[in-house]
């Protein structure tokens, strides 16, 4: 194929970079509205976390002083179904946390996405150093 032939060709392609850099665009507009959506649902989910968090620590604080003279009591006492609820609440508390953190990791990486980007587009690009 000789040049006219590669530039004839190449015309019916578009330019690569205009694309690439377009489909960059959308993806941070995405990346950017996801982020706030991620932000919103950890603002709306904050209360629950810690009320989650102060229901983990009673849980703890109650295991600490759950003694055996105190368990045989509560079996006297046909106390364990109250126990038992305590423990439900404590496991309920405890994922609430769990999906908390995964949900502020999905900030974290998002953020970090974004400023990657923004670095990419501030920091000079390789290629067209080296064709200088």
């Amino acid at each position: 194929m000789d040049g006219s032939e590669a530039r004839s060709a190449s015309r019916g392609l578009g330019s690569p970079r205009v694309d690439i850099e377009g489909k960059t665009d959308l993806a941070e507009q995405y990346v950017r509205s996801h982020l706030d959506q991620v932000r919103k649902h950890i603002e709306q989910g904050q209360v629950k976390v810690t009320a989650a968090q102060a229901e983990i620590k009673n849980w703890a604080e109650e295991k600490r002083t759950a003694t055996g003279d105190k368990i045989a009591d509560w079996k006297v006492k046909r106390e364990l179904q109250n126990r038992a609820a305590q423990a439900e609440r404590y496991a309920a508390a405890a994922a609430d946390v769990a999906v908390a953190a995964l949900v502020e990791a999905e900030e974290a990486a998002l953020e970090a996405w974004l400023a990657r980007q923004e670095a990419k587009s501030v920091l000079p690009n390789k290629a067209s150093e080296l064709v200088r």
